[in-house]
Formats: C-alpha cells, structure tokens, sequence
C-alpha cells in the first residue's frame, strides 16, 4: 500500500570473551571468593569432632549476641546452642501466644524466664501461663512476670502447680491479686526470694494467710494494701532481707509482730508511715536502709541500735526533718561496734557523734555525709585524726573548705578514694594537694560549682573494692531478649533512633551526675 519493504534485520553477535587469565582470577573478588569458599570445604571441620556437652559449655562462655550469631553457622550449632541457653526473654504482647510453642520447644532446658509487656499494649492471658507450664513448668527455677495485665489468679496458680522448683519469683505491674501469690507460696515450697511491684489485684483482695517455709528475701514496692502479707513477714522462719519501699498504709502493726528470735537481718524502709514505736521494735539487724520516713526520731534509732549490736550497715536519710542527728547516732556509736558503713543523707551531726563513731567503732570503712548543714571543717578534721580504717569518703552539699580538706592529706591512712561534690568551700587546688600527697595512690572525684571534674589515678582499682564494696544490688541476669518477628520495639514502645539519641546523652551526662540521688533503696552507693 505505497510503503517500502521493511528493511532486513541485521544481528550483531558478540564475540565470546576469552577466560581470564589465572592471574586475574586471583585478583578478582569474585573468584577470589569462590576459592576461599573451596578452600574452606576442603579444610577440615575441627569442630565436628567436640561433644554436644563440651560444645555447650563453650557457648555458656559467650555473651547474648555471639551465641545468637554463632547459631546461624549451622544446624548442629543452632540446635546445640538452642539445648545449653538457661536464660530467655520475651516481648509478651498478645500475638506471642501464635509463636509461644515454636519458642518454648526450641529452648527446652530454659530456667530463667521473663516474660515483659509495654504497659500501653495488650499482654498475653492465662493461656500462655498455661502452655509454659506444659513446656517449661518443671524446670523453672527463676520467673519475672512484667506488666502482664490480661493474667489473673487462675493462670498464676496454673504455673505455680508446674512450676515446682521455682526458687525466684518477681512480679510488676501485674492484675493478679493475693490468691495468685497464694497459689505460688502453696505449690513453690522452694521459693526464695520474691519480689513484688505494682501488684494492682491487692486492692479486692483477702489478706495472705500462708507463710514461706524457705522464703529468704521479700521485696514490696508500692502496693496498695500492702498490710496483705502481714502473715508472710511475721511468720516465715528463714525471712533475712525485708525491703518495703513506697507502700500506703500504717506499718508500725507490722514491725511490731516480727518475733524477737526472727532471723531478719536486713531491712529496707522508704517513705512509708512508720515511727518510733515501729523500728524499735526490731532487733538484731545488720543492715538498715532508712529513707524518708519523717516520723523516725533519734528515740527510734537509738532503740533499734540498743538491740541491733551487730549493725554494720546504717543508711539514714533524714530528709531535712531534723529529727535524727548526735543522739541517736551517739547510741550507734556506743551499741555498734561492728559499724563498717555509714551514710547519712540530710542529717545534722557534729564533732559529737563523730568522734564517739571514731573511737567505737574501730572497723568503719566507708562514710557519705550529704547535705549536713553542720559538717564542716571541723568534722572533716575529726575524721581525718581518728578515723583510722577509713577507705572511702563521700562529701556533698557540706559547708566544708581547704582548711578541713587538707588535714586528709595526713590523715586516714588506709583512705584510697574521696568524692567531693557541690561544696562551695572546696578549690580544684585543694583537691590536686590532695592527691598529690598519697602520690598516686589516692582516686580523687571532684567538681566546682559550675562544672565537674575528676582526678582519679590509673593505678587505683575501681572495680574492685572501691565501686562495689558493700554493694547490696542484684543485677538483672535476663539479657537473651527474643520475640516473634512482628514485636520489634523495646517494652518502652519507642522507637529505636529514640533509644539511640538518649543512650548517647545518658552517657554525655554520666560524667556530671554521679552523685544523683538513686530511687530506690539508697542515695549513695559506697
């Protein structure tokens, strides 16, 4: 129809590239890669020959991250490291339960679970407490149960039957009530220690009527009625550490029912309603953390020191009331002998009660003072001539000066560290005197009022003596965070560039804040 005939289709074909040359494989990455991957498959897998034991103590060795990359090189490894992990966390929001049993069935010989919730999501219910307790129930040995809202008595008393040899139980957050913590106390006959937060069921509850016959540690942090374990304090034979910390409610009833041959040695008491009549009813205590309680006078102190001649830990913080000072720590001094650490923490003492301490209680390694309005150069000469076994000295918001600081330069021979933070009186120059005059051997922290700084020795062990000395804190073991593919966030809910961009100002501001208050059982930590 009037057009030319389409022109031929002409076909260019490309000449096949010669191999490269043996010399330029070589270099290439490409077949630089492949003979490595040969040569590996021809090298022997040393590896093979370890028994599934030995292998999984070496994978015991190894920290939460490397044995989760070390379970993808095979499946030997993967099922290997899978039968020795003991410790396992989950994202407990409602889709676990699909994923639960895949989980549960791969880490069979887990002890230690966790299982936590962000507050603002939906937690798995009874039907997860059960399918652990079919899983894992007689092999528990430690349980923390995090903001499990949709959880209620039946569901706990279900784990609790499995769950036989559970030795450590902690709860926060949760809405079961005391018929939950019955049910463990009822099956758990090993339990230990247990830890209780938030526990939003007390408040229509009964009050516990069961006792631990090997309950050892009890930790109560604000809960309303917390009166409910009345008969758990005052009747398990081997209670020892006994923390109630922000808990409504009148407690002096409470103290006053622990028996006298009770074996309490360690008591925590943090801003609740308790008075003289509370802790002088106590005896033969070796570590008390008073925090906040207003109504405790010089009277109460000076009667639990006349009953408590083996305290070696006293931690007061007086809160500005004024109504602890030289009277009852006096008392302590002349009651208790064995005193090792003091820390007092808004309370006014003098010259008084200081030297009765330094002279009666020769074994006094650690000492805090921290908003004392009346510590001043003379206290802090006090202590430099007749603390002798002095190791660690912490000032704060004290009115002390040079003149005071410098008589530590010939003072407290054995003193290896000195905090000194927020008094006004006290120059950088005296704090390098200071360190110069133990040539090296004396770790110096030190800030101005408008800044931080620190003179600290390399030579002088922190981790040893000087940062955990005395300390009391258990840390949290639970690191192996795993969960199904769709709960990726933490239990905070934010994302993570947030966590990122706070971690890094956490760590910019560790530097000038070691001295903030802590919010729990104290505000120093020798």
């Amino acid at each position: 129809m009037g057009q030319c005939p389409s022109a031929p289709r002409r076909h260019h074909h490309r000449k096949p590239s010669p191999p490269p040359s043996p010399a330029a494989q070589a270099t290439s990455p490409r077949f630089s890669d492949a003979a490595a991957a040969e040569d590996a498959a021809a090298e022997p897998d040393y590896t093979a020959e370890l028994p599934e034991e030995l292998l999984a103590v070496v994978f015991g060795l190894l920290g939460s991250g490397d044995r989760k990359r070390c379970s993808l090189v095979c499946r030997r490894w993967l099922a290997a490291e899978a039968a020795s992990r003991l410790r396992l966390a989950l994202d407990a929001r409602a889709p676990l339960l699909a994923a639960a049993p895949g989980i549960l069935d791969r880490f069979s010989a887990v002890s230690k679970l966790a299982l936590k919730c962000d507050r603002r999501a939906e937690s798995v219910g009874d039907p997860a407490l059960v399918l652990v307790a079919r899983r894992l129930g007689p092999g528990l040995r430690r349980l923390k149960l995090r903001s499990l809202r949709a959880v209620t008595d039946d569901g706990v008393d279900a784990l609790a039957s499995a769950a036989v040899n559970l030795r450590k139980l902690s709860v926060g957050s949760c809405a079961f009530g005391a018929k939950g913590i019955e049910a463990v106390l009822r099956s758990c006959t090993q339990l230990e220690e247990l830890s209780v937060k938030r526990l939003r069921g007390l408040a229509n509850s009964e009050p516990i009527t069961l006792s631990g016959p090997r309950l050892q540690s009890l930790s109560m942090k604000e809960l309303y009625n917390g009166q409910h374990f009345s008969c758990l304090i005052t009747q398990s034979p081997s209670l020892k550490t006994l923390k109630i910390i922000r808990c409504s409610g009148d407690w002096d009833p409470v103290l006053q029912a622990i028996p006298k041959d009770a074996a309490l040695s360690e008591l925590h008491l943090e801003k609740l309603q308790v008075s003289d009549l509370g802790v002088a009813a106590l005896c033969g205590l070796e570590v008390l953390y008073l925090a906040k309680a207003p109504e405790v006078t010089d009277v109460g102190l000076a009667a639990l020191a006349t009953k408590s001649p083996r305290l070696r830990k006293l931690h007061v913080d007086g809160w500005k009331a004024n109504r602890i000072g030289d009277r009852g720590l006096a008392t302590v001094a002349q009651k208790c002998a064995s005193l090792q650490e003091l820390v007092l923490i808004g309370v006014n003492l003098t010259s008084a009660s200081l030297e009765l301490i330094a002279a009666n209680c020769p074994t006094l390694e650690r000492l805090a003072l921290c908003g004392s309005d009346t510590f001043g150069d003379a206290e802090i000469s006090c202590v430099a001539t007749k603390c002798a076994s002095l190791r660690k000295l912490c000032i704060k918001a004290c009115p002390v000066s040079d003149a005071g600081m410098d008589k530590l330069a010939a003072g407290c021979p054995r003193l290896v560290k000195v905090k000194v933070k927020k008094c006004r009186g006290v120059t950088f120059e005296c704090a390098e005197r200071l360190r110069a005059s133990r040539h090296g051997a004396l770790a110096v922290n030190f800030d101005t009022p408008g800044g931080a700084g620190e003179l600290q020795d390399a030579s002088v062990d922190e981790s040893g003596v000087l940062e955990n000395a005395g300390s009391d804190v258990v840390q949290d073991d639970f690191d192996d965070q795993i969960g199904v593919p769709d709960l990726l966030c933490g239990s905070s809910g934010r994302p993570s560039g947030w966590k990122a961009r706070m971690g890094a100002l956490i760590s910019r501001s560790l530097s000038v804040s070691m001295f903030r208050r802590r919010p729990r059982e104290s505000s120093y930590n020798p």
